[in-house]
């Protein structure tokens, strides 16, 4: 029996729980220590999962038991802990974004690449049963040619719900300032992003606007930095396809993807969802529509959502990790690799900035899941 391969998890706060409970559905992996900046959060989260923590984040990098670090920090701390992960001749998988800007992210691109180590990034939606199964109906030309795209994430009114009182089930809270001061585009687009780059490829240009709908989200006694809560953007793909994409934490939830191509439409109804129902309306000769009626499509396989995941995430946030594992064990390209992070990370900052932008980052889209080809 091969034993399982150990990987370190640097940052114990909200989203940490989305992994370290979706890790036991790997057999294949085994986490060998826990890190976090604040000690107490460390410790709870070891106390929960059965893990040691590491005294600092040097001696969680330095373990001979490790290949591969899981950077889950605040999104300031990821170009720090990833650069000293890799420098240690870890694989890294981040948590999105890879980082806050094109320099940083570069430089730890060319690190990776110079010691041959995989650098992957979430969001890993992309590997979900959903998205497989659309991608698939996508290349089998069930549509046609796909021509345009409506991709919406919009989270709800986040300033009206009783956000300071979210704890994961460590106890840890959800960390409203660092959401508030990121804005909806680089916490969710990529949720988006990932799918549609891995399907279409690289997008060419982004014309965007974006901006502070909401400006009071603070309780009465806090104040504090604010990213954008709404943003809107065309993208526009090498392959020729128009995507519009509609970001926002003040619509109602919608996470649905919509591609139009010159024979049908095809509606997967929520990204953040493996198992989320597609349905297909293909072009015919009707007298008042051009449509047939939603018709359900057939998943390339089935989803069981696992006992531990979040009522609104119904993913897998551990098969990223797995992904990452598998491709630095056997040398493939990892589908959510180094390039693609960085070309996501370009678009992502434009959108956010709402800019109207020539996008000139490279990468090679990956290949489907063997299962769902």
């Amino acid at each position: 029996m091969i034993a399982p391969v150990g990987v370190a998890v640097v940052g114990c706060g909200f989203a940490s729980d989305f992994y370290l409970a979706t890790l036991a559905a790997h057999p294949g992996i085994r986490v060998t220590a826990l890190y976090d900046r604040i000690a107490e959060r460390a410790e709870r989260a070891a106390e929960r999962f059965g893990v040691p923590v590491a005294e600092n984040l040097s001696a969680l990098v330095d373990r001979e038991d490790t290949l591969l670090v899981v950077n889950l920090t605040n999104p300031a701390g990821h170009a720090e802990v990833t650069e000293a992960a890799l420098s240690a001749g870890r694989h890294v998988y981040s948590e999105k974004p890879l980082t806050l800007d094109l320099a940083a992210a570069n430089r730890l691109v060319k690190l990776a690449d110079s010691q041959r180590l995989v650098l992957a990034c979430a969001p890993a939606n992309v590997l979900g049963e959903s998205i497989q199964t659309l991608w698939r109906e996508i290349r089998s030309g069930a549509i046609g040619a796909p021509r345009l795209v409506y991709a919406e994430l919009d989270d709800g009114a986040v300033h009206a719900m009783r956000y300071r009182e979210w704890l994961n089930d460590t106890g840890v809270p959800w960390p409203y300032r660092d959401e508030f001061e990121m804005g909806c585009v680089l916490e969710h687009a990529g949720y988006q992003l990932q799918p549609l780059t891995s399907m279409f490829g690289p997008i060419r240009r982004v014309a965007a606007e974006a901006t502070t709908v909401m400006p009071d989200k603070f309780p009465p006694d806090e104040s504090g930095p604010l990213g954008p809560d709404f943003a809107t953007a065309t993208l526009t793909f090498e392959t020729g396809v128009v995507a519009r994409l509609t970001c926002s934490t003040v619509a109602p939830k919608d996470h649905s993807l919509t591609v139009i191509g010159d024979g049908g439409v095809l509606r997967l109804a929520d990204c953040w969802d493996f198992g989320s129902p597609i349905t297909a309306r293909i072009v015919g000769d009707w007298e008042h529509s051009y449509l047939t009626r939603p018709t359900p499509v057939e998943p390339v396989r089935s989803y069981t959502p696992h006992e531990f995941e979040y009522a609104d995430h119904r993913m897998d946030f551990a098969r990223g990790v797995a992904e990452a594992v598998e491709a630095a064990v056997t040398g493939r390209p990892c589908r959510l690799g180094a390039a693609q992070a960085l070309h996501v990370l370009e678009a992502t900052l434009a959108i956010s900035r709402g800019e109207s932008i020539d996008i000139t980052s490279e990468f090679t889209p990956p290949e489907p899941e063997d299962w769902a080809r």
